[in-house]
């Protein structure tokens, strides 16, 4: 009796929650089926707004650009012309009369050692005395006292006595060796320096050249006289190549070229690693599409253009390319009215309705 009481009530349970399920059922089928009725409704009714008004499009017009192609290298400049003063003798430095980043002009001091120094002060005195018989020779010769034998004989006397207190006067006082800009002071007062010894060094301000290396797959695409850019944040600075080696270097198995920056910008200083471009193709009447513009089909590349309230699409051909800008060689021209936003659902010959016009190339982010 147990028995058969259990097992009705266990079948009972069951079909209660065999009827729930069914019910559950029913209710997201019914739910599922009104979405998709919604979903489908506002399909139709866009597509109907589409066929009376048009897909919504943006539009710009075509206009030719200067367009150019580069390669990209990291490079260090240095001042085309640079000079490093070295102490000549033993000595110690008793002051420094410049710092780094002042402009020196040509001989000015700027390290200067013992004034008693004893070869100085011996040359001073050897001038001295060189000059003053220079002098008395002189005037007996304006006279006709002495011959003119004489006269060449303590005339060159007193040359080599000036020249030697020169040299001794630039070995105690050294000066700037060019004019430009001091980039770098080896040594500090109280130093004691020995000869060879670098002192400072100054960089010309007529310039900056850079050196950088070309693999062998590019070489062919760098030519001399090409335009070369140094840019960042804070620099946009034009050069041109000078120089493109036709051997190899062996240790970086790649081929050496140099390129000059004639500037006097105090934000590039000598020694400054920098990434240098490269023009390597230019047309400065090109018409330039984005990526973005364009349809690849079957076919080929494609893009459209608004002829009234109709987008007529159009095979292209493409050029050269840089980062995401494509050069247009055919199939578009200047003045024509691009389909630039909106093209991935269009049909050909679609109807469209402009609902924005760009700037030039505003769509390739330039």
């Amino acid at each position: 009796m147990e028995k058969l009481l259990s097992s009705v009530l266990l079948k009972n349970k069951a079909g209660r929650k065999m009827k729930f399920c069914a019910v559950s059922f029913s209710v997201f089928l019914a739910l599922s089926c009104a979405g998709n009725k919604d979903t489908g409704e506002a399909a139709v009714s866009m597509e109907r707004l589409y066929a009376e008004k048009g897909r919504p499009v943006s539009v710009r017009r075509l206009e030719a650009e200067d367009f150019s192609v580069y390669l990209k290298y990291p490079t260090v400049v240095y001042a085309a012309s640079e000079s490093t003063a070295y102490a000549s003798l033993s000595d110690v430095v008793r002051k420094i009369s410049a710092q780094v980043g002042d402009t020196v002009k040509q001989d000015e001091i700027i390290v200067s050692f013992s004034a008693d120094n004893q070869s100085l002060r011996q040359a001073a005195l050897a001038a001295e005395s060189a000059l003053a018989a220079f002098k008395r020779i002189e005037a007996l010769f304006e006279n006709n006292d002495i011959s003119r034998q004489d006269y060449d004989s303590i005339r060159t006397q007193y040359e080599i006595a000036k020249a030697n207190f020169k040299a001794a006067d630039d070995t105690v006082y050294v000066k700037a060796p060019i004019a430009g800009t001091i980039t770098r002071i080896n040594v500090r007062p109280t130093e004691n320096v020995r000869p060879g010894t670098p002192l400072f060094t100054i960089s010309g301000r007529n310039g900056y050249e850079a050196r950088f290396y070309v693999s062998a797959a590019e070489i062919d695409r760098i030519r001399a006289g090409a335009r070369a850019f140094i840019k960042d944040p804070s620099l946009n600075i034009e050069g041109r190549v000078t120089q493109v080696s036709l051997t190899m270097d062996s240790q970086k198995q790649a081929f050496p070229v140099s390129a000059f920056f004639e500037t006097t910008s105090g934000k590039l200083v000598s020694g400054m690693g920098v990434d240098l471009s490269v023009e390597t193709y230019r047309n400065e009447k090109a018409i330039v599409l984005s990526r973005s513009e364009l349809l690849e089909t079957a076919d080929g590349p494609t893009a459209f253009v608004a002829v009234e309230n109709t987008a007529r699409q159009t095979a292209i051909r493409a050029g050269h390319e840089q980062g995401l800008r494509i050069e247009i060689t055919g199939g578009l021209e200047e003045g024509d009215l691009l389909i630039s936003g909106g093209i991935q659902n269009l049909a050909p010959d679609a109807k469209i309705n402009i609902v924005a016009e760009t700037g030039l190339l505003a769509a390739a982010g330039r």
